[in-house]
């Protein structure tokens, strides 16, 4: 059962602001973090389920990108702001 309400937190999990914070607190039994790519082309780029990361990497064609790893919880990636595209 869930009882982050009452834990104190850092908000470390949002990277210095970089991503929303997560609904539970790092310490709560509910706070699952999952492996996402993040890949970026010219200094901008997107965050996608490590299962959808070689088709969007085969859409850049012969633009030159970067790929990373980000560990964010589902409801961290759920509320990243939606893009049209690079």
């Amino acid at each position: 059962m869930c009882n982050c309400q009452a834990m104190a937190r850092d908000l470390s999990e949002t990277m210095g602001g970089k991503y929303p914070a997560s609904l539970h607190a790092p310490l709560c039994e509910d706070y699952q973090q999952v492996p996402f790519t993040r890949i970026e082309v010219d200094g901008s780029g997107c965050i996608v389920p490590e299962s959808e990361a070689a088709a969007v990497i085969a859409g850049l064609g012969d633009e030159e990108y970067s790929v990373s790893t980000v560990h964010l919880t589902q409801d961290q990636f759920d509320r990243l702001p939606e893009s049209a595209g690079f």
